[in-house]
């Protein structure tokens, strides 16, 4: 009887299929809308009122924009300085309050709005009414400025009159055109009556406005002014005025002045009814004001207040912006996990590499508020002025974490100084770019100057390509009107987002960026090639337990577990946790001329001083820089608060004798520490390389810095081949030496105590260096819980077959 086979989804299929069920139900029960979907144009107006009361208080109002049957309000903002603010909404429109003291200076008002043009059709056989409510009385009256019943105004209408005037399109027509093509339209001077607008021939918006008014009146057709803005993009300071006629229990629009007829453009904003002031204030506070009109397009979505109860429930961007949030806020947010598996995307999949992985992220979404362009531009500014302010302060000897506490102060200070200088009506959206300091110091600063101290130029260019790259694709998600809607509207794809990022998360193909690093090798055997996500996820992930890569982080800790099973390790001389312990260790050091001081904790040589000789009370390190005991104390405080650790905890300093290389490698490479690589599976050894320093590397033992690489044969300890950046090689650069056939010393003792080393942290793939000491042998330098996948290429063959089958044989 066969058994019973047990299968289980992955979580990324579970979620998929989760989000695709979702996804139906909503649809069923929201029909799908297109309109919702389609970029809209929105006008941002911006008012700035500005005063100068002299020991006075400051009482002024205007009428803001408010929402009507062809224009939405979505957003507002107001921002008044020590002014109280209320508002009265009537039918006569919305009239905003300020009340200030003589400490008062500005009112800057903004809106976000929608506004669509209007029109309307009037029946040719349509009679003016004899009669109308009491409630139009006051549109049928006369005023000061609107004359009805003068004689000038009644003989015009008797020279204009149609044939028929008991027809309204006929009477409303010939206003019209009278209005419209014999009344001059001339610029703004002040208030114009009726009769002035007729006599002079000539007139402002309001003028024709009121003469149309009246000769409308006259023909017992109720009729009022309209005030607003016409919103053409730009600063001004002119509002506009037209008139609406009550037709058919309708009030039409007509615009004498720009010649509409029963209708409106979409590029009028209404602020009021009837013939009212736009501004009032008191006297002598030296008042002036000015209107600022943009356009900008975003996502209907993200402001449809007014769906249907079930689908309001379910658009994301409203219920985010019933918590306070803008609707560019909004958007920022419902993407951000878009952006997240963007990232993800092109660091798993492309292995593309930025300073900080998420950091690109946060900088486009400041780049959204202010403009890609600017954004950059501020960007790479901020981050010059950190990298300038790095080096100076390194140079002063400033501890590392306070040096880093001190440029971010320093660029918001710089930062809060610009920002003065600006033009007040900008700083909104110069608001995003507060996260720059904080941001950049974080990420990237301190990074660049390490990488700048290395002179790794190359990995310099190519990460800060990568995040540049990273910052234009994130902002363009940001700046996607359908992602914005699509977001919105249909929130339960966000987990659609999961699910491909968990997807992603559980791929263990070779990247994009690994099929030019191993070229060579993938032409050889694809399958044998171990890149970075298999790596981790098929070996390090399933293999090594985290107590066991804790242990292999802590050197110190390491080394006594090495000692256990008798495997030789370089000496401690001393070491301290504490900065009360800093004193006594620079006691023991000052009879020492050749020592090494070490983080803990450390990865990948960062925070290693190699002091190689003494002159007088300097200490000369393996570049040739002196250093005093203030510099060297400064070193171990900086080592003690963590820098160089990394989990980025507090760590331990401590000091290791100079290892004298053997003579064997001392000829070969006398640049620096050669060491030897061992990559086991299991306790089984599958690969092993030898890494000599150059002066291209700076006397480091590092590959990616320009060290080369020799392969050696595990069975015999003799060197195989070598290659230096991916470029073969038979010889030294430096000094010539041929470096293939070489055979090293002591190889039968080397491979014993790699697999001990097993043994002691068995770590399921390990990675063991060694080094050969002039009169103590090889010694073990470190383990490694995740050793690199480089010794692939000076190989030229991959060692994924071997790897696996040393671990499954286990």
């Amino acid at each position: 009887m066969a058994g019973n086979t047990s299968y289980s989804l992955p979580p990324w299929l579970l979620l998929l299929t989760l989000t695709i069920g979702l996804l139906i139900s909503h649809l069923l029960l929201v029909p799908f809308n297109s309109q919702s979907l389609i970029p809209e144009n929105i006008t941002q107006v911006a008012l700035n009122m500005t005063f100068e009361p002299e020991d006075t208080d400051v009482r002024l109002n205007t009428f803001l924009p408010k929402s009507n049957h062809r224009q939405t309000l979505i957003n507002e903002t107001n921002l008044a300085p020590n002014m109280e603010f209320h508002e009265q909404d009537n039918a006569l429109g919305r009239l905003g309050n300020w009340a200030g003291t003589d400490q008062s200076r500005s009112v800057h008002y903004q809106a976000h709005l929608t506004t669509t043009a209007t029109r309307y059709e009037i029946p040719s056989d349509l009679l003016i009414p004899e009669g109308y409510d009491s409630s139009l009385e006051a549109y049928l009256s006369a005023t000061d400025a609107v004359q009805v019943k003068h004689p000038e105004i009644e003989q015009l209408w008797k020279n204009i009159a149609p044939k028929s005037d008991k027809h309204v399109l006929d009477v409303l027509g010939a206003i019209y055109d009278y209005t419209y093509n014999d009344i001059t339209t001339v610029p703004f001077k002040g208030v114009t009556d009726s009769l002035t607008a007729l006599r002079l021939g000539e007139a402002s918006c309001n003028g024709k406005s009121r003469l149309f008014i009246s000769l409308a009146r006259l023909n017992n057709l109720p009729s009022r002014l309209v005030g607003g803005l016409i919103l053409n993009t730009g600063t001004k300071k002119t509002s506009h005025q037209w008139v609406e006629v009550f037709i058919n229990n309708y009030w039409v629009p007509f615009g004498p002045t720009n010649g509409y007829f029963a209708e409106l453009p979409s590029h009028y904003l209404e602020l009021y009814r009837g013939d009212l002031s736009l501004f009032k204030h008191n006297r002598n506070i030296n008042f002036d004001y000015a209107f600022t009109i943009s356009q900008d397009t975003i996502s209907p979505a993200l402001y449809q207040h007014q769906e249907p109860s079930v689908a309001k429930n379910i658009n994301a961007a409203v219920l985010l912006q019933n918590l306070g949030l803008n609707p560019k806020t909004t958007s920022i947010f419902l993407l951000f996990p878009l952006c997240t598996l963007l990232i993800t995307f092109l660091r798993n999949v492309v292995g593309l590499k930025t300073f900080g992985i998420f950091m690109p992220m946060l900088v486009a979404a400041a780049c959204f508020s202010i403009g890609l362009t600017l954004g950059l531009i501020s960007f790479l500014s901020v981050l010059l002025l950190a990298f300038i302010f790095h080096a100076l302060l390194d140079k002063l000897h400033i501890l590392k974490v306070a040096r880093l506490a001190s440029i971010i102060t320093i660029i918001t200070l710089l930062f809060i100084v610009t920002l003065y200088f600006i033009d007040i009506k900008h700083h909104e959206q110069f608001g995003m770019l507060t996260l720059f300091p904080v941001v950049i110091i974080s990420f990237v600063a301190e990074r660049l100057h390490q990488l700048s101290a290395e002179n790794n130029w190359s990995d310099m260019v190519s990460i800060s390509i990568g995040t540049v790259f990273t910052i234009v694709m994130c902002f363009l998600i940001f700046n996607s009107i359908l992602l914005q809607g699509i977001f919105a509207l249909y929130p339960e794809l966000l987990l659609l987002v999961l699910s491909i990022q968990m997807y992603i998360g559980s791929w263990s193909g070779i990247r994009l960026s690994e099929i030019i690093r191993f070229k060579n090798l993938l032409l050889l055997d694809a399958n044998a090639v171990v890149g970075i996500n298999s790596r981790n996820r098929d070996f390090v992930y399933k293999h090594n337990k985290k107590s066991l890569l804790t242990l292999a982080a802590d050197k110190l800790a390491a080394k006594v577990a090495l000692q256990k099973f008798n495997i030789p390790v370089p000496d401690t001389l001393a070491s301290c946790s504490e900065h009360k312990e800093i004193e006594q260790m620079m006691l023991m050091i000052q009879d020492l001329s050749r020592f090494v001081i070490k983080p803990n904790k450390g990865s990948q040589g960062n925070g290693i001083l190699v002091i190689i000789d003494k002159d007088d009370d300097l200490y000369i390190s393996a570049s040739g820089k002196k250093w005093n005991n203030t510099a060297i104390r400064q070193h171990i405080n900086e080592i003690l608060s963590g820098i160089y650790s990394q989990d980025g905890d507090t760590d331990t300093a401590y000091i290791e004798p100079l290892i004298q290389q053997h003579t064997s490698l001392q000829c070969l490479a006398p640049y620096g520490l050669s060491d030897i690589r061992i990559v086991a599976g299991k306790g089984k050894l599958i690969s092993a390389m030898l890494r000599m320093p150059t002066k291209r590397s700076s006397g480091k033992a590092n590959l990616h810095q320009g060290a080369v690489g020799v392969a050696i044969d595990l069975d015999t300890g003799i060197t195989t081949r070598c290659s230096i950046k991916g470029q073969s090689i038979t010889h030294h650069p430096d000094n010539g030496e041929c470096l293939v056939g070489v055979s090293i010393p002591f190889w039968n003792e080397i491979t014993t105590m790699a697999e001990d080393s097993y043994r002691a942290i068995p770590l399921g793939y390990l990675g063991v260096d060694v080094c050969l000491d002039k009169d103590k042998g090889p010694l073990i330098l470190e383990v490694n819980g995740r050793p690199g996948l480089e010794i692939q290429n000076v190989h030229n063959r991959g060692f994924g077959n071997e790897l696996s089958s040393s671990i499954n044989a286990s």
